[in-house]
């Protein structure tokens, strides 16, 4: 597998896995079920972590697509200046969740503040990765870009 590919593969782990995990903290909480509230936290930890190897393939998988056909090279430049955020929420939302977990371990309790906080960072995650994503994907997809006439062309009909 290219780099392309690995980079295609794992970013839909931080943008699913915190999707769900924020999901499924705010359904934690709502129902104050602990044990939801830290399987969630440790899903949101695993998938902020994740997006570090995201974040990594992406210099080369930009390498091995240059160049090529329908590729947008302002699309790229868009994506990986934008990637920046994307990474940093993640990351704060994986140390928030070890965070959150640490100091319930220590208390012997989760704290609704630090998981309330970090239902918080996991919302602004999925945003600003899913905002990431959109721009990864205008690379290589014209109709995103809004490149392709939106309207189909009718072919001639030589029924004669």
């Amino acid at each position: 597998m290219s780099a392309a590919h690995w980079h295609l593969v794992l970013n839909h782990i931080p943008l699913l896995g915190i999707l769900f995990g924020a999901v499924l903290l705010a359904f934690g909480l709502w129902r104050e079920q602990e044990d939801v509230q830290t399987a969630s936290l440790g899903l949101l930890a695993v998938a902020g972590l994740v997006i570090i190897a995201v974040y990594l393939t992406g210099e080369p998988a930009e390498e091995g697509v240059e160049g090529l056909a329908g590729v947008s090279h302002d699309a790229i430049e868009a994506h990986e200046h934008f990637a920046w955020y994307g990474l940093v929420a993640g990351v704060a939302t994986s140390v928030g969740a070890l965070g959150a977990l640490l100091y319930g371990a220590v208390r012997q309790r989760l704290a609704r503040w630090t998981v309330q906080l970090t239902l918080l960072l996991a919302l602004v995650s999925v945003g600003l990765i899913g905002y990431t994503a959109n721009l990864g994907g205008k690379i290589s997809h014209p109709e995103l870009r809004g490149d392709t006439p939106t309207q189909a062309v009718p072919e001639d009909d030589h029924d004669e």
